[in-house]
């Protein structure tokens, strides 16, 4: 019998050859050949999934947003455990480290996202995924603040709806710092948990 291929799979395999060709060489290097070539596969498999390049760029952006959402998945199940239940607190700050670049695999999808950031700049499809992951983070992120709210482990005076934003993107901002050298990862956190301990009780 004929060998039964997962076409979803390939094109996972696709997108990340997309994310290693664009960290090692830069948005601007990615092609169809050099994912292939990055793939170990022929230049028509890549053809096969993705006739032009923006749909397989469209593509890898996607999955990068599966892949953080599967790892971020990861780590807060971790948290919990038998007669075990973490605080928000504790919640949001292991989402925060999954989404800045303090391990190998949060650097490579950092670098993939501040690549698509630039080219989402004339390129609206790229934009609206961008904006979409935002939203949606942004969505978690205030949704979790106004249950530590409820639950009382807010410090009084916190507003869930201002500091939630505030958070995130403090979390954003300190992501390209990060790859450049600027702060090492644990200096990074610690300015994560400074903002914490402001916030929590």
């Amino acid at each position: 019998m004929p060998k039964q291929v997962d076409h979803e799979q390939r094109r996972r395999l696709l997108a990340e050859a997309v994310f290693a060709v664009i960290g090692t060489r830069g948005f601007e290097a990615v092609s169809l050949r050099d994912v292939a070539e990055q793939a170990g596969v022929s230049m028509g498999t890549v053809q096969h999934y993705f006739p032009a390049k923006q749909q397989m760029l469209l593509f890898a952006l996607a999955h990068m947003r599966e892949r953080v959402l599967a790892r971020l998945q990861t780590a807060l199940a971790a948290l919990h455990g038998p007669g075990r239940e973490p605080g928000r607190r504790e919640l949001i700050r292991a989402a925060t480290a999954v989404m800045l670049p303090v391990d190998g695999p949060g650097r490579e999808e950092a670098c993939v996202n501040i690549a698509f950031f630039s080219a989402a700049t004339v390129t609206p499809e790229y934009a609206r995924q961008l904006r979409d992951g935002y939203a949606r983070i942004l969505t978690v992120t205030v949704a979790s603040f106004r249950e530590a709210a409820r639950l009382g482990e807010l410090r009084d005076g916190i507003d869930p709806e201002v500091e939630a934003p505030a958070m995130y993107f403090l979390t954003q901002g300190l992501v390209g710092p990060i790859l450049i050298g600027l702060y090492r990862p644990a200096e990074a956190l610690a300015l994560i948990d400074a903002q914490l301990d402001r916030l929590f009780r």
